[in-house]
């Protein structure tokens, strides 16, 4: 019974230890891959890295994964590999967007690239922001117009009026059109017509026998003209009753949303150029006065 209880606690020791092993094993592979680096071992601190990385991190500390992420991204450029190294360096500053590289490690090359992968993520984060506002910007706008309840009051008198505007304010512009130019035609000739036979013989003068026949044409063109209005007329003012309503609720739109104006950015006068030649300074040019003429020097002053 007592070799039993031995051979028990041997076996938990032993799987004590190598749980105690196997969770300071990556920490020790961090070590080696921080050391091969140093030492400008690219290719085995990439390994190292990658182990600890990849397919799952092997790593709890945020720390220790920034580390492995830096070392296996400059890793990745010094061995040529620079559109990996710039994945490796967006997830360093993903964990830690703060983060800078120092020359005392790494090089220009690495730090540079760096650099520059911290300028894209602010460069598209802004961006990203930008799109986020105007996107919320027109749900709002959206939203609000959805909201509007307005109710738009329509005049009686207006159905009674000619050239189609009772079809206009009920919103019909193609029937208001037809009305309009029917209107138009036959109102404009029958005018037309009489103002030509007023001018030429008068409005109480006798037309001579010869030119009888035709004045009676333009006066029946004129009399069937005026019919033809007043008949399209009052086709017009039936129609637009019949569709007309005395309120009507319309959707809101873009013209009755607050009008929100930028203040437009103050222009900053440009800096001009300090003027040291001498040739810049002297300026020579003619003088005009009432008795005489001549040539004049001037000298400027910053």
């Amino acid at each position: 019974m007592h070799h039993r209880a031995v051979i028990a606690m041997a076996a938990v020791v032993a799987i004590a230890a190598a749980v105690s092993v196997a969770a300071a094993s990556p920490r020790q592979d961090l070590e080696q891959a921080r050391q091969s680096f140093r030492q400008h071992d690219y290719d085995s601190a990439r390994k190292l890295a990658t182990f600890l990385l990849y397919p799952e991190e092997k790593l709890a500390m945020p720390a220790d994964l920034v580390e492995a992420h830096v070392i296996l991204g400059a890793s990745n450029f010094e061995t040529g590999h620079v559109v990996e190294a710039k994945t490796e360096f967006e997830k360093v500053l993903q964990i830690q967007p703060e983060k800078s590289l120092t020359d005392l490690l790494f090089s220009e090359g690495a730090i540079r690239l760096f650099d520059q992968t911290k300028a894209e993520i602010v460069e598209r984060e802004q961006r990203d922001t930008q799109v986020r506002a105007i996107a919320e910007e027109r749900e709002r706008i959206r939203k609000y117009k959805e909201s509007l309840v307005i109710v738009e009051k329509r005049s009686f008198v207006v159905n009674f009026a000619p050239f189609g505007a009772g079809q206009f304010q009920n919103k019909q512009p193609t029937r208001g059109v037809l009305f309009a130019v029917g209107q138009g035609i036959t109102g404009g000739t029958s005018v037309g017509v009489f103002l030509y036979l007023a001018g030429k013989y008068g409005l109480n003068a006798k037309v001579p026998a010869p030119d009888g026949r035709g004045v009676r044409q333009l006066q029946q063109v004129e009399i069937g003209a005026g019919i033809a209005f007043y008949a399209i007329y009052a086709w017009g003012v039936v129609d637009a009753l019949l569709h007309y309503k005395p309120s009507v609720q319309i959707q809101g739109d873009d013209s009755l949303l607050p009008v929100l104006r930028e203040r437009p950015p103050v222009p900053v006068p440009a800096k001009k150029p300090r003027k040291t030649s001498i040739l810049d300074r002297l300026h020579v040019g003619p003088m005009v006065a009432r008795d005489s003429a001549g040539i004049g020097l001037t000298w400027e002053n910053d």
